[in-house]
């Protein structure tokens, strides 16, 4: 599938209906014993941070592995309080909705997670965070081991702020991160001016053989 047709497919797709979607084919991936890479999207189908993934998809693709994406731009979510529920109680974020613990039962069955993010006043989208903020901390255990990777786009500045942000949650989990031959970031204000920005492209592909690589070995 080229990009394009990604991103159409992406627009029409409600976000309840990809969330099962993903969650049945990650699955389903997990039985056959191929290797699945999930994203999880702090933007919305068809914004900026999906087109910057669709190029990362169409090389993870190219290399034989499976690559969807969660769209979370759009949910009403609650933070993480530090209750520590979870921690006590060896069990689920006590605040996650059942859309959230499909999402985060997909990301223990892939092999690589990659978080991507348009800058929000130079940083993660406040949904996006408040969603990852309980997923890693009540279910750290399960993502050691597996590769991560993140994905930011911008429209000026900024990139390196949410890059950070986000490749903690990473670093505090043992995940080994995947990187590229510059930070892996896309600049544009609109899906168009990310289409001209050759580097972050060549950025975005390199970045999905790397992926590939590390999660083959």
């Amino acid at each position: 599938m080229n990009r394009r047709s990604f991103l159409k497919a992406a627009a029409i797709v409600g976000g309840t209906l990809a969330v099962r979607e993903v969650g049945g084919m990650a699955l389903k991936k997990a039985v056959s014993g191929k290797k699945t890479v999930l994203a999880i999207d702090g933007g919305m189908a068809g914004g900026t941070s999906d087109y910057a993934l669709s190029v990362v998809g169409e090389t993870l693709r190219e290399e034989g592995v499976d690559f969807e994406v969660i769209h979370i731009g759009e949910a009403v979510l609650r933070g993480c309080t530090a209750c520590r529920t979870c921690r006590r109680e060896e069990r689920a974020c006590v605040l996650a909705t059942e859309e959230e613990i499909r999402w985060i039962e997909a990301m223990k069955r892939a092999n690589a997670v990659v978080l991507a993010a348009p800058t929000c006043f130079g940083g993660i989208p406040g949904t996006m965070k408040s969603f990852l903020d309980k997923a890693f901390f009540a279910n750290s255990k399960h993502f050691k081991g597996k590769t991560g990777a993140a994905v930011v786009t911008t429209p000026r500045t900024g990139a390196s702020m949410t890059f950070e942000g986000l490749n903690q949650y990473f670093t505090i989990c043992e995940m080994p991160v995947a990187s590229s031959t510059y930070w892996n970031n896309v600049r544009g204000l609109t899906v168009d001016d990310l289409k001209n920005d050759a580097e972050g492209i060549r950025t975005m592909q390199n970045l999905g053989r790397n992926i590939a690589k590390l999660i083959k070995n």
